[in-house]
């Protein structure tokens, strides 16, 4: 398959980015959840970390669909895309937020603290990259 050109582009670039900050943000929840609430932060934060790994699997499954498609069916596919990510990050939080041996204070921090990194990460990333506002016929 040949690699998205174009507009197309730049949310699965985006999603990438967002992944490899949280990759580089884990550590640094974890250690904060250590330091503060012991074993049950470090749990905790590793919980809440889970909800912006999902939305940025979501958010890269999303674009390699509609990277191939029209500029109509992308945006279709992303806006789709949303409304799962608000559904599964409700489910996500309901599920993990009374784990035996969490800190909620942890989760929530790193659930919020991480989407943020993963939304400015992205949000970068796609403001960043030059492509054309019409598509080629």
């Amino acid at each position: 398959m040949s690699e998205p050109s174009g507009w197309a582009d730049r949310p699965v670039k985006a999603a990438r980015a967002g992944l490899l900050a949280l990759a580089a943000f884990l550590p640094v929840a974890v250690l904060a959840g250590l330091l503060v609430e012991g074993r049950e932060g470090v749990v905790g934060a590793l919980l809440g970390s889970l909800v912006p790994a999902v939305v940025l699997l979501l958010t890269w499954g999303a674009a390699e669909l509609g990277a191939r498609r029209s500029a109509t069916a992308f945006a279709g596919l992303m806006l789709g895309s949303y409304l799962l990510k608000l559904v599964l990050v409700g489910a996500v939080l309901a599920v993990v937020r009374d784990v035996d041996g969490s800190s909620r204070g942890a989760l929530g921090l790193a659930a919020i603290t991480g989407l943020m990194v993963a939304l400015v990460v992205e949000a970068r990333v796609v403001t960043s990259t030059r492509a054309p506002y019409v598509e080629p016929r």
